[in-house]
């Protein structure tokens, strides 16, 4: 049986899809923003010597103090949703590159 016409997608009103367009941008331009923070922070620290334990400790407070200043009510789900992505970012770029020599 064929779908109907009905059931066929439709494109988006303009300002929709313009609207669309700007947050992707944004979001992708703040995550990006948000990964080189995080790489100058971790790898500052780092060189300091504090442990990976000590960055995360202060990164899920920042995180924390954050969420709960912005007055944005972000739920309890999407503040643990940012604290594993930016822990998983904080190992990574604590961690030595795997593979690569020292000369």
């Amino acid at each position: 049986m064929a779908e109907s016409d009905d059931r066929e997608a439709q494109p988006l009103p303009d300002e929709l899809a313009s609207a669309l367009r700007r947050t992707t941008n944004q979001t992708l331009a703040a995550l990006q923003s948000l990964r080189i923070a995080l790489r100058d922070h971790v790898q500052s620290e780092r060189a300091r010597g504090a442990t990976l334990d000590e960055i995360d400790t202060e990164l899920k407070e920042m995180i924390d103090a954050a969420g709960n200043s912005d007055g944005d009510g972000h739920s309890p789900e999407r503040i643990a949703e940012l604290r594993k992505h930016v822990l998983g970012l904080s190992e990574a770029f604590y961690s030595p590159r795997r593979g690569l020599k020292k000369s």
